[in-house]
């Protein structure tokens, strides 16, 4: 692949995904696009790769949008969440962002996450890669930090693309207590992005094949309505349905406060009902 080409083709897949989730105004660009970016490693444990915004950053607006924006202006890897008041480093919170990621759908969810846990990293990626060589350099990063602090347990969150980023990765967490939370995700596979990738397996039905992750590992799959999902509701098929050893399944409400509970606001209901902070239907 050529650099106009594959210039030409993100191009493509961003007016795409907008026409699908709905996207206002034009998308962040995110990190410039090389050719053979697909599958690269890169190496992300270096600590002088690790951003970190203080949490009152984000109190200091109210613009949602600028915020969600600010959070995804930084380099690949893991940025650290930071909260002065809270000291709870019992457990590790790593939160992935998807496929044209503006950011703004996880800045309440991530604000009342700090709220709770004082080890909280956002990991940001970029989105033109497959998603299994995203989930290697996740796992490194993940595995650096837990060499340095003995946590008890890991918990992951990771939104559409992202989902697909975790799952691939609950395999490569060994026996490490691990929570993955999987929201609004195509696991079965989605063929305008994936198509590239030709480390990716398929079963005879055509869905996305994972590796099997150990008993340790966790793995909550919080579904969207498909009707209701700006990013499926036009498949015929939902992406989301896939037959994994999941821990639990959960099919979140049409609305959420009296609203579309659609695509990206479903970041903010799972990870508040996380932390106990419920949101009415």
């Amino acid at each position: 692949m050529n650099r106009s080409f594959g210039i030409m083709r993100f191009t493509l897949l961003s007016l795409l995904l907008c026409s699908l989730l709905s996207c206002p105004g034009t998308p962040s660009p995110g990190p410039q696009i090389q050719s053979g970016d697909r599958g690269a490693s890169q190496n992300l444990s270096d600590d002088r790769r690790i951003s970190q915004i203080n949490i009152q950053t984000f109190d200091e607006s109210k613009d949602i949008r600028s915020a969600g924006l600010y959070l995804m202006d930084n380099p690949a890897g893991p940025i650290k969440i930071v909260n002065g008041e809270q000291d709870n480093d019992s457990v590790l919170v790593v939160a992935v962002h998807g496929y044209l990621s503006e950011g703004y759908e996880w800045i309440t969810g991530i604000q009342n996450l700090a709220v709770h846990y004082g080890s909280l990293f956002f990991y940001r990626y970029d989105w033109d890669r497959c998603p299994d060589a995203v989930s290697s350099d996740l796992t490194r990063a993940i595995h650096s930090e837990l060499k340095k602090h003995p946590y008890n347990k890991l918990v992951l969150f990771g939104h559409s693309y992202g989902g697909l980023v975790v799952t691939f990765a609950a395999s490569q967490l060994g026996s490490v207590n691990t929570e993955i939370n999987v929201i609004a995700a195509p696991l079965s596979g989605f063929s305008s992005l994936l198509s590239p990738c030709e480390s990716l397996n398929y079963d005879v039905e055509g869905s996305l094949v994972y590796p099997p992750w150990k008993k340790s590992v966790k793995v909550i799959q919080h579904r969207t309505v498909h009707g209701q999902d700006g990013a499926f509701r036009d498949l015929e098929i939902d992406p989301q349905v896939i037959e994994l050893p999941f821990e639990q399944v959960q099919t979140l409400p049409p609305t959420m406060d009296g609203h579309r509970l659609g695509h990206n606001w479903a970041v903010t209901w799972v990870l508040d009902q996380h932390v106990g902070k419920p949101h009415r239907y």
